[in-house]
């Protein structure tokens, strides 16, 4: 595409195949990287849910000996394969007192890693750990009970 453009009386010639040829890899690498940072936004946000999901089962069991015995059977079929751009998510599971916490880490794989690092030291990493408190259902119902019962007693 031939044009004609004028600067200052002076007739210029420009082709557009010159500028394109400058913004088109910058267009295409700006969209790579938008990709890649959903990528990595989704996974982050779906693996915090997974591991508190997962962590609140676990902290929902009846016996408080069987909670890590239940999050760790479970946490490979959370995680699942549901990650988009990572090899997988490694999990772990931990019991203090009456909380237990679990923690997952995967990592987007993108081409190019050095030119589309993100900010920090972990570049693509992603970890997240959630904390649920230890609780037996069947015995809050049970205490809960008892007290309206005895403020029934005590009302009569």
């Amino acid at each position: 595409m031939d044009k004609d453009f004028h600067f200052k009386n002076k007739k210029v010639k420009g082709y557009m195949t010159v500028e394109a040829g400058f913004v088109m890899p910058w267009v295409i690498f700006l969209f790579v990287f938008l990709i890649y940072a959903g990528f990595y936004l989704y996974d982050k946000c779906v693996l915090f849910q997974d591991a508190y999901t997962v962590c609140f089962r676990g902290s929902i069991q009846k016996e408080e000996a069987n909670v890590l015995n239940y999050i760790n059977a479970h946490m490979k079929e959370q995680f699942g394969s549901k990650y988009f751009g990572t090899g997988g998510v490694q999990g772990n599971a931990r019991k203090e007192g009456h909380e237990v916490t679990v923690s997952g880490v995967c990592s987007v794989h993108v081409p190019l890693d050095h030119f589309l690092t993100m900010a920090g030291k972990d570049g693509w990493r992603i970890q997240t750990e959630a904390r649920a408190d230890i609780v037996n259902p069947t015995k809050i119902i049970r205490r809960c009970r008892m007290a309206e019962n005895a403020l029934k007693c005590l009302q009569e």
